[in-house]
């Protein structure tokens, strides 16, 4: 099970980026598979604010946030009371920006792992919670495939 974070989703919406390629590849793979992604409610707002600057358009910033929203599979966690008690304890320990430390809370009680490009939180969360690249976790969707097929 995976989580995905606003900067995976804004590249594959920018796709004359580095790494936009793999970002939408994995989007594509992991939507399609049978099991669930869990995402903090707050993704929306980041991907719409993130799209909307970077193109400069209010428009496409909010339907790329709709895309998001429809995209099979997807578990939306909203921001409750224990969920910031966890994005809290984060944040302090790992020295983590509020919305990385959202998305580490969801990591951490859905048993998830963490996609992004984000180079902080690479960097600070792989001590503590599993977190991967959309590059590795492209790799990691082969090997689920593999053996999902030789089950079969």
């Amino acid at each position: 099970m995976f989580t995905v974070d606003a900067s995976v989703h804004v590249n594959a919406a920018s796709p004359t980026e580095a790494g936009a390629t793999e970002s939408h590849t994995f989007i594509d793979q992991l939507h399609g598979r049978p099991w669930p992604v869990f995402s903090p409610t707050l993704l929306l707002a980041e991907v719409a604010a993130a799209v909307a600057r970077n193109k400069n358009d209010t428009a496409q910033g909010v339907a790329v946030a709709q895309a998001v929203r429809g995209l099979p599979g997807q578990v939306w966690v909203p921001l409750d009371d224990a969920l910031v008690e966890v994005a809290v304890r984060l944040a302090a320990e790992l020295r983590l920006r509020g919305a990385d430390a959202v998305y580490a809370a969801v990591v951490k009680r859905y048993g998830t792992t963490l996609v992004t490009w984000d180079r902080q939180q690479l960097e600070r969360l792989r001590t503590a919670l599993p977190v991967l690249t959309p590059t590795e976790a492209l790799t990691r969707l082969a090997k689920l495939a593999k053996a999902d097929k030789r089950r079969k």
